[in-house]
């Protein structure tokens, strides 16, 4: 992993500060404006230092509603918001063919609702370090890092929507090795709880890296967990996954939002986005994932991407 010393110094002493402390949150005043603890209030030179914490002021929200609608929408993440498996649209790039870019990923679900202007960053293969943050090696091209692209601008995005950690927890390793070997073992379930802790370390980081490239005016973030793709295993071979291995897939996937959940409170910028694929799984009458011999197993489907779309939807909806 590519970090300087000095960053995941400072990345970590701002992870325990929050757990220690109940003065870097930001808190609502009557009026409707932010309280803020003198550390958040010191200015400019405070918040260029590594020890500022990016909760400290709390974002507009995105105004639906809005004459024009001209939202300027980032969609981050993997192969899961990318859209991998599902038709490519016409006049992609080379990037966008690399990463598995679809039209029908959900990203574009939720920009066409709202008439939004869409940057679709996501990319197969995408961790938070390789590929959020940092750029990404995919099949010998490389991939700028998503929020190098998401702040190019001059302004800052005023939505950004992301889905990623599944790679980093390599989740669909867990699901190809209980397919194809066996899984579920206690060397798993530690190996499991090692990459999570990573997660969560690397999703504070792609938060925070948010908060100062907005210069401390960060967008509204929605970041999502992910579905549990297999309920049972009924219809695939007895030979290759049994229902042991898939109660514990789901125990991990239940693992690994939880592990992305646990980071967002420390951040009032960013809003958890549950997904539930239950009555779709891949052995239901109406998956919404794709079989294990589809171009992107387990990957949505084109109603799984619409579905993922009206979960970010309802929570766009909130007030």
């Amino acid at each position: 992993m590519r970090r300087s010393v000095a960053v995941i110094t400072g990345i970590i002493s701002l992870f325990f500060a929050a757990l220690t402390s109940s003065s870097v949150f930001a808190s609502a005043s009557a009026t409707g404006g932010t309280a803020q603890s003198p550390a958040a209030t010191a200015g400019s030179e405070a918040r260029a230092q590594t020890t500022s914490m990016p909760v400290a002021s709390t974002p507009a929200r995105l105004t639906l509603t809005q004459a024009g609608g001209a939202f300027n929408y980032v969609a981050l993440g993997d192969s899961v918001a990318a859209g991998a498996g599902l038709s490519a649209s016409a006049g992609q790039t080379t990037a966008d063919t690399t990463c598995d870019r679809s039209s029908y990923a959900y990203p574009y679900v939720i920009a066409q609702t709202y008439h939004l202007s869409l940057a679709h960053l996501a990319c197969s293969g995408a961790k938070v370090d390789e590929g959020i943050y940092d750029q990404q090696d995919r099949q010998g091209i490389e991939i700028p890092a998503q929020l190098d692209v998401a702040f190019s601008s001059i302004a800052t995005p005023t939505l950004i929507t992301a889905t990623i950690g599944a790679n980093d927890v390599r989740w669909t390793q867990f699901i190809r090795q209980c397919y194809l070997l066996r899984c579920g073992t206690s060397i798993d379930d530690i190996r499991a709880k090692v990459y999570r802790a990573d997660l969560r370390i690397e999703l504070y980081r792609m938060l925070y890296e948010i908060y100062t490239r907005s210069g401390g005016s960060p967008p509204r973030v929605l970041v999502s967990g992910y579905y549990s793709p297999i309920e049972t295993a009924q219809c695939l071979p007895t030979d290759r996954i049994t229902n042991a291995e898939v109660a514990w897939l789901k125990m991990q996937t239940e693992s690994l939002n939880q592990a992305i959940r646990s980071v967002l409170p420390y951040f009032s910028f960013a809003q958890y986005v549950p997904l539930d694929f239950s009555g779709h799984e891949l052995c239901s009458a109406q998956p919404w994932v794709q079989g294990m011999e589809a171009a992107a197993p387990v990957h949505p489907t084109i109603d799984g991407q619409a579905a993922i779309a009206q979960a970010f939807i309802r929570v766009l909806q909130e007030q």
